[in-house]
């Protein structure tokens, strides 16, 4: 189907019947004025034989058929009548129908086309006015010209420009809006990708992080139970306090999910409160030492970020070098908080440990994180240790 043809279907009316009937109804009122003798618009012209008028009208009103699917072409066919109609002697009804030819073609025709229609009528209505009125000798007959060609002619066209005026605006607005809906779907996507990453990082952080230690010190637990048994129930004891800081996490984050506050921070967690993370290390048989101290004014914000990439680090350290110390360094410069994470791997000829017993969601998630808050992060093998170091800006501190 024709795209112009599909926009102005209206309701359940096929066009070409409504274009039909229009052409009809067109033929019958003209044929009823040509009946009473009010068609005829200058009085001394030769008579024509009603069949004339009526030929004239139907060719006239036989292109409306298609004055929808092809207005130019409609025109175009119904011009050649009217001509022939303005020499034999100007009738009402061939003009009127004429009009309704113009008016379609100015408003569904192309872009071109309407604005041709719209000054083209105007250089030859003026002359041939100015001509009827010289030939006559009547300024009478030049006004009565005008008049009627203006009605007939320049009336259509411009009724027709004017509805396509807004027709076109009501579309350009509604581009508009479906452009804008299109954006705001985009940015909604965006911000669901964005959301569910978050989720992701934390629950990797609360369960794998966790459940990781809880593995490997349980796994101590059952090698020590026997030989230490005083240092095995040390073991257990960090595996339940472990076992319930996930579970408060947890709790945590589902009431966030279930809260409608969204500049809540998802779950607790703080660089004031790094003693859980080291014991449950140390209790794994990991020592850990800590070189300077984080300042103490962070935003939330960065505030957990800074807790959950250490809290990976250290959990990366157990599972891959267990037994190895680790030292963890902050240092506070230039407006960035530092820290670097630093732990024995072994022989520098063997490969990474870190993608060998894991996913590699862990250093992954270092780097989103750092990202997510304008800082960045590097891990990877320095000779016979592994090193992760991150710098991440200090927001909203206190000046004084």
């Amino acid at each position: 189907m024709d795209n112009r043809e599909s926009e102005i279907r209206v309701g359940f009316v096929n066009p070409r019947y409504n274009s039909l009937l229009v052409a009809l109804a067109y033929f019958a009122g003209g044929a009823l004025l040509y009946a009473l003798d009010l068609g005829v618009l200058v009085e001394d012209r030769p008579p024509q034989p009603l069949w004339v008028w009526l030929v004239l009208l139907a060719c006239v009103c036989a292109p409306m058929t298609m004055r929808r699917t092809r207005p130019l072409l409609a025109l175009l066919l119904g011009t050649v009548p009217v001509l022939v109609d303005l020499v034999v002697g100007p009738s009402l009804p061939v003009w009127i129908a004429y009009g309704d030819l113009l008016y379609t073609a100015t408003l569904f025709g192309s872009a071109r086309t309407s604005r041709f229609l719209e000054r083209a009528p105007l250089v030859p209505i003026v002359v041939g006015a100015v001509a009827l009125g010289v030939y006559f000798g009547e300024l009478r007959i030049a006004v009565w010209a005008v008049s009627i060609a203006a009605l007939v002619i320049v009336v259509p066209i411009w009724w027709a420009r004017s509805v396509r005026t807004h027709r076109d605006a009501a579309e350009i607005e509604r581009a508009r809006a479906e452009a804008l809906s299109r954006v705001a779907e985009l940015d909604r996507r965006a911000a669901i990708t964005t959301e569910r990453q978050r989720l992701a990082r934390d629950l990797h952080d609360v369960v794998a992080g966790h459940l990781s230690s809880i593995a490997i010190q349980s796994e101590a637990a059952l090698r020590l139970r026997d030989s230490d048994p005083d240092r095995a129930l040390t073991v257990l004891e960090s595996v339940r306090s472990g076992s319930v800081a996930a579970l408060q996490e947890m709790q945590s984050m589902v009431r966030l999910l279930r809260s409608d506050d969204t500049d809540e921070i998802t779950t607790a967690g703080r660089l004031a409160d790094l003693e859980p993370l080291t014991a449950s290390a140390r209790a794994a048989g990991t020592s850990v030492r800590i070189d300077g101290r984080p300042p103490a004014d962070l935003d939330a914000e960065v505030d957990l970020t800074a807790y959950r990439i250490v809290q990976e680090t250290l959990t990366n350290a157990v599972k891959h070098a267990p037994g190895r110390p680790v030292t963890l360094r902050f240092d506070d410069t230039d407006g960035r908080l530092g820290i670097e994470v630093v732990n024995p791997i072994g022989d520098p000829d063997t490969p990474d440990p870190s993608p060998a017993r894991g996913a590699g969601h862990g250093l992954r998630n270092i780097a989103e994180r750092a990202a997510a808050v304008g800082g960045h992060a590097r891990s990877g093998r320095d000779g016979n240790e592994w090193r992760t170091y991150v710098q991440l800006p200090i927001a909203n501190r206190s000046t004084t």
